[in-house]
């Protein structure tokens, strides 16, 4: 039968179209590299004047940029500044920045914009990186790529300053009244990612920079979503929904060790765990003023067995905790044998006699002389259960030296407003801390740096040491100086560290490589750095998850399959045309 030219022309089309279909199904299999890390904490806010969460510290260290960063090594290295110096009387630093850095608007970085921060955040006193700034008397800026910092005594921690620069463009016209309202519901920085949706109780979206100056991420697309709690986010990594787990539960980490291409670790972590006490000798403290003997706290940490509470409630992922700077640093101070309060009954029980403390009416609570109960509200947040038993196992191994803790389950938000109106008597919360402490032991200052004190202590011999160790280049010298801070904080026990947490996280190895503990027993996420976020790649030639690519080459392979298939189709076009 012979073909018609018209029918063999359609023929041609109908094949062609058919191979363009498969071109372009295959360009549109050419999908965003997509990394869905699953978080049990919502970010407090998108604005650094007001976010005080481990949530809102990564996300802003993506964000933006501070002057100088920390790598992989937890050392000092180049960010937005390229190089700096100190004079010789150690009060003058000058950076010089770099000249390519836009913000993700578009407008270019100078100078004026780190003095803009600086000022904007010394002056406010809000924010979490309040602290770092303490000390520095001016900011100038001699011209657009260079910042001259001045400072009152010399200033120890200012390599290890975190503080995200912000784009004075946009900030310059937010009223100093209104930062504590404003929002930045569209922030805009100089970060290797740039903002891109935000919706609350469900996901924060972070897009690639593609104008950033350093190294870009193979990350397009970083989406951290939010779970009611660890079980449904465990799940959800085993189905592969998500590429990453953070905060999960000991029992789940235990599972996931079994799973195939996941790696699940349990990272030591730059933080603890607390019970804090209402410290405050204001008469208008609703607290009770029965927590400001000493005794009676140190007797509660002496009823405590920590290791029975760390292992049944933690699974033991974790360290017993002692004082305010974790172990993995050079700054932690460890209580000697005669300061070190360690489980034992027998010396709570004296040293409540010894205060005077007596069960007179045999109900198994001690009173005070004048009959006062040792009866107090113990406050523990309903969002974490975790807290939740540790909470309850505290208050029975108090019952048997005579303290009763009434507990009450109250959600985050209640319990933040009873801290600052001081109406409570002690909770269970905890701190991310940094590798400079100056912004831990800033947590017990007089003066709240950041508004950062919640248990509403005060030593005015601790404040000014506090100002001492920022001062002292000498890291020996500084060391000496906060340990000595330690030393008083566990003394006057205004906190029981309950534990020091290890991150629990896992990944999806299948889809991403390159993963790195850090530091060399920490976490993927939440150390203090971006680096894993700036350093995994695309697993494989191909990814087939939601996030999903063909390469460079498949598409090539494509291309060239239907352009072979045109000519051959031409050919004989031409070839039945002729015979014809």
């Amino acid at each position: 039968m012979k073909i018609k030219q018209k029918n063999f022309l359609v023929i041609i089309l109908v094949v062609l179209m058919t191979f363009s279909m498969t071109m372009t199904a295959s360009a549109e299999d050419v999908q965003k590299n997509s990394m869905r890390i699953g978080v049990t904490k919502e970010i407090d806010s998108l604005s650094p004047f007001i976010s005080y969460s481990s949530m809102g510290f990564e996300a802003f260290m993506l964000l933006y940029n501070p002057l100088v960063g920390v790598d992989e090594n937890l050392n000092s290295t180049p960010a937005l500044a390229t190089e700096w110096s100190l004079s010789d009387d150690q009060l003058v630093w000058t950076f010089k920045l770099r000249d390519d850095v836009k913000w993700s608007d578009g407008e270019p970085l100078t100078s004026d914009d780190v003095k803009f921060t600086y000022d904007l955040i010394t002056k406010s006193g809000l924010g979490l990186y309040s602290g770092y700034l303490k000390g520095i008397t001016s900011v100038d800026c001699p011209d657009d790529y260079t910042v001259v910092i001045t400072t009152e005594e010399p200033k120890a921690n200012m390599l290890l300053n975190s503080t995200p620069i912000l784009p004075k463009h946009i900030w310059a016209d937010v009223k100093e009244a209104d930062l504590e309202t404003w929002g930045n519901d569209t922030p805009v920085g100089t970060g290797p990612f740039k903002f891109g949706e935000y919706k609350k109780g469900e996901y924060l979206k972070l897009v690639v920079n593609e104008d950033y100056y350093g190294t870009k991420p193979s990350i397009d697309e970083l989406v951290f979503v939010l779970y009611a709690n660890t079980d449904v986010m465990t799940q959800a990594l085993k189905l592969g929904e998500i590429d990453a787990a953070t905060n999960m539960a000991p029992a789940q980490l235990e599972q996931l060790k079994g799973e195939k291409n996941i790696d699940a670790i349990s990272g030591v972590g730059y933080g603890f765990t607390q019970l804090s006490f209402n410290s405050s000798n204001d008469p208008a403290s609703k607290g009770n003023k029965l927590l400001l003997d000493k005794n009676i706290k140190k007797a509660i940490e002496f009823s405590m067995d920590k290791k029975k509470i760390l292992d049944m409630v933690y699974g033991g992922q974790g360290t017993e905790g002692t004082t305010l700077v974790p172990p993995d640093g050079f700054y932690h101070y460890d209580p000697s044998a005669d300061e070190m309060r360690a489980y034992d009954v027998k010396k709570a029980n004296e040293l409540l006699d010894s205060s005077g403390y007596k069960d007179s009416d045999g109900d198994g609570i001690r009173e005070d002389k004048n009959g006062n109960k040792l009866s107090f509200v113990f406050s523990l947040r309903s969002e974490n259960a975790q807290e939740d038993n540790a909470g309850q196992m505290i208050a029975s191994m108090a019952k048997e030296v005579g303290i009763n803790l009434n507990i009450e389950l109250i959600d985050d938000g209640v319990l933040i407003d009873k801290i600052y109106s001081s109406d409570f008597d002690m909770f269970i919360w905890g701190w991310g801390t940094d590798l400079d402490p100056t912004t831990i032991l800033a947590v017990m200052s007089t003066d709240q740096i950041g508004n950062l004190s919640d248990c509403n202590y005060s030593n005015k011999e601790y404040d000014n040491l506090l100002k001492v160790q920022q001062s002292k280049m000498d890291k020996n010298e500084r060391q000496k100086v906060v340990w000595d801070m330690q030393k008083m904080i566990y003394e006057d026990a205004p906190y029981i560290i309950l534990m020091y947490d290890n991150n629990l996280q896992a990944v999806k190895n299948d889809k991403w490589t390159n993963w790195k503990s850090i530091p060399q027993d920490g976490g993927y996420f939440f150390n203090l750095t971006n680096y894993n976020y700036l350093n995994v790649k695309p697993a494989g030639e191909a990814v087939s998850t939601q996030g999903g690519i063909n390469t460079d080459s498949e598409k090539s392979n494509s291309g060239l399959i239907v352009l072979i298939a045109a000519i051959v189709l031409a050919v004989l076009y031409f070839v039945f045309k002729k015979k014809k």
